[in-house]
Order: C-alpha cells, then structure tokens, then sequence
C-alpha cells in the first residue's frame, strides 16, 4: 500500500478541502429551505417577469391583436348601411331635376349577429393574449432555472478539474518517484481529461442556458438576474381538478371560438334574409313638383345562400370537438405536472435532509483516510468522482424540480398568482 511521505501532507489537505468546498456547493443558506404557504415567490423575481414579459415581441404582438379584434368588435357594432345620395337634372324640351335618398335596410338585424361574433372572437384572442403571456413568462423562468443550474455545475466541474489537475500533477511526481504504479498514474491522467470533457459540456449548456434568457430580455433592461429559491411548498390536494381546467386561457380561448361559431351561424341564417332598399326621390318636371316613393327588393333565385348555412354548422361541430381534445390534453398535463413535482419534491427534501452533510462527511473521511494511506489513488479518485457525482446530481435534481414547479403553474392557470402579476391589466380589447 502507497504511504504519503511527510512533505506531502500540506498538498493533500489542500486538495481535500477544495473537495470539502465542492461538497457544500449545494447546500441553500439556512432560512431558504421551507416556503410557509403558496404563492411563494421573491419580490425580485416578481419585479423581473413585471419588467421583462410585457415588452416581450410575442406578447406585444399578441397586445397588438388584441387591439385589433377591440376595433373589430366596435367596427361590427356600426350600422351594416349608409344613406346614398343622389341628383339628377336634365336640360332638354322638358327641363327636369330630381333629389334622391335610398336606404338599405337592415331586416332582421345582421348587425346584432355580427358584433356577436366579433365579441366572441375578442374574447378568444383575449384568451390567447393571457396564454401567450404565460408562456413567455414560463419560457422565461425556465430559462432562469437552466441558468442558474448551469453557473452552480460550472462551478463545479471547474472545482472538480482544480481538484484532478492537482492530483495529476502529484502523481506524476510520485511516479517519476517510483511511488506509484503506472496503471494508478494513467489513471489519474484520464480522470483529469474526463473533467476537463466535462466541463466543456457544462458549459455549452450554460452558453444555451443564457441565450435562451436573452433571447427574452429586451436590450434596454440590464438589472441583474434574480435567482430562484431553492425551496418549494408540497402541493394541494388536487380536488377540483374542472375549475382549474375550465379557466384555462387555452381552454378559454377554445370555447370562445365555439361561442364565436355558434353566433356565426345565426349570422349566416339572417344573411339568407335579402334587405330591401327603399328610396324617396324629390324634384320637379316641366316645373310640376314630384315626389316618389321606391323600393328594390333582391330575390334569391340563383343563390339561396344554403351552403353557407351548412358550412357553418360543420365549423361550430370543429370548434366543439377542438374544445374537447384541449380540454383532454390539459387535464393530462395537469396530473402528469402534479405528478412530476410530487416525485421531484420527495426526492430534492431528501436531498436537502441528508445530501449537502453526506457529502461534507465523506470529504472528510477521504481525508483521513488518504492521509492515514488507507486509501490509494485508485480509491481515492473513484471515491471523490463519486461525491462530485452526487453534488452535480443534486443541481441537475432542482433544476428538475423548479422546471416541474414551472410546469405545474402553467397547467394549473397558477402562474400569476405565485408571480403576483396582473395579467388581466389593461387587456380589455380597446385600443391603447
């Protein structure tokens, strides 16, 4: 067995100590591990998402239709005709001039069908308007969560090369010493390029982490990022599973797009009904007054409009079954969401029970073993691969549980309650 010389002891306490400093990489601060009750969100990330997903291009964009169908709907509520003018006059034996106003008339009231319909579809972008803004801000916080993740495993991985670059060196002097064999030397050579692979890859998914960020922030914000808490509440038993599906946006927005097709086929059962127009004519004739009365009716003998009828009734069966299969899909994501962070939740309180001092108490039993050379070099770098193994699991296993968090909010229609954010402000379908 492989005994330290005395000369280096100083160099294997330093080693092991930067192992004892990894171990406590993902530890949270005392005072961060419980959240009392939902919604549990820092007054730092709430002032981010408030600044950060309103100026977002997708939801200005989903802002900007929103406005559209708002003057849409107030366009709808206008009267369907004008008044026309006319005048005529003629100079010739007889000498005559004539002043006339017609009017359509609007017969069974398409105006009122109209504005339906275009109530109900500004009701469904509303609804899309509220989605697109959940999901910027869910791609955003997703986004925070890799980030962070990924500058925690940077550390790491780079403590982890610190660590085997160190060793490496001491082998190759024990080596050289002919303290060691060569197979324990080759050993730590390859331990070393397998972190240095490492933390390339952790750090090609913290460049991803970052874009995927800045992707979402506008160039003129430039407040630093908040970080997100390592502590999540258990979930509420899920009892009333058809409220939270019902208030969806996406649900939301399906059926009011049933409502909208239903008032379209009202629509296209008035519009079947040809208005009249009727007209008055003032003027006179060979200096005789004249005053007429005049209407035009259309008859619908080549086109009794039937098909559009039909037509309509097929979309409202569309919409219908659109809203079925939205609602299926969102009630399954709903419990897969619930049950992901359930699993997630266990398994990060477990961590946090016995993780973060397991992994100091076996640094420091590498330590001593190390220094009392009970431990080679093969077991020495095994063992300490092993306990930075678990650190770096730890990170990737939040990082799971804030995405499953995410997830379940966004299912759940939650989001903005544990964000405390407003989204139904200013959203009224009117033009800013």
């Amino acid at each position: 067995m492989c005994r330290l010389k005395p000369s280096r002891t100083v160099l294997t306490v330093l080693l092991l100590g930067s192992l004892a400093t990894a171990g406590q990489a993902t530890e949270p601060p005392h005072g961060k591990h419980a959240v009392s009750a939902f919604p549990a969100s820092s007054p730092a990330l709430i002032e981010f998402v408030r600044n950060v997903v309103p100026s977002n291009p997708r939801v200005q964009a989903a802002r900007s239709a929103l406005n559209a169908r708002g003057a849409f709907q107030a366009a709808a509520s206008r009267p369907l005709y004008n008044p026309r003018f006319s005048v005529e006059t003629q100079h010739a034996h007889e000498n005559r001039h004539y002043l006339g106003l017609r009017q359509r008339i609007d017969l069974v009231d398409k105006r009122s069908a109209r504005t339906a319909v275009a109530a109900a579809d500004r009701l469904a972008v509303h609804a899309d308007y509220i989605f697109t803004r959940r999901a910027v801000t869910a791609d955003l916080l997703s986004g925070l969560a890799g980030y962070q993740t990924g500058v925690e495993r940077d550390a790491l991985a780079t403590k982890r090369v610190r660590l085997m670059q160190d060793f490496a060196a001491l082998t190759k002097k024990r080596f050289e010493a002919g303290d060691m064999a060569r197979v324990e030397f080759n050993l730590a050579i390859l331990v070393f390029a397998d972190a240095r692979m490492r933390q390339a890859t952790v750090r090609t998914a913290l460049i991803d982490a970052r874009q995927q960020v800045t992707n979402l922030i506008p160039p003129n914000i430039t407040t630093p990022w908040p970080t997100l808490e390592a502590g999540l509440p258990a979930l509420p038993a899920q009892d009333d599973l058809e409220s939270l599906l019902t208030a969806l946006p996406e649900v939301q927005a399906a059926q009011r797009r049933v409502d909208s097709a239903k008032a379209v086929i009202s629509l296209r059962k008035r519009q079947k009904v040809l208005d009249p127009t009727v007209g008055v004519t003032h003027g006179d004739e060979a200096g005789q007054p004249l005053i007429g009365v005049n209407l035009t009716l259309p008859l619908p003998l080549r086109n009794p409009f039937r098909y559009e009828v039909t037509a309509a009734y097929q979309q409202y069966q569309q919409a219908q079954q659109t809203v079925n299969d939205i609602l299926r899909r969102a009630r399954a994501r709903l419990v897969n969401a619930f049950e992901r962070y359930r699993i997630a939740h266990n398994a990060w309180r477990d961590w946090q029970r016995i993780g973060p001092s397991s992994a100091q108490q076996q640094a420091d039993h590498l330590r001593r073993l190390w220094l009392s050379g009970e431990l080679n070099a093969t077991e020495f770098l095994v063992q300490t691969s092993r306990t930075i193994d678990s650190q770096d699991s730890a990170l990737q296993l939040r990082q799971a549980l804030w995405l499953a968090w995410f997830e379940w909010l966004v299912a759940s229609g939650k989001v903005d309650e544990w964000l405390n954010v407003d989204t139904y402000a200013k959203t009224d379908g009117t033009p800013d």
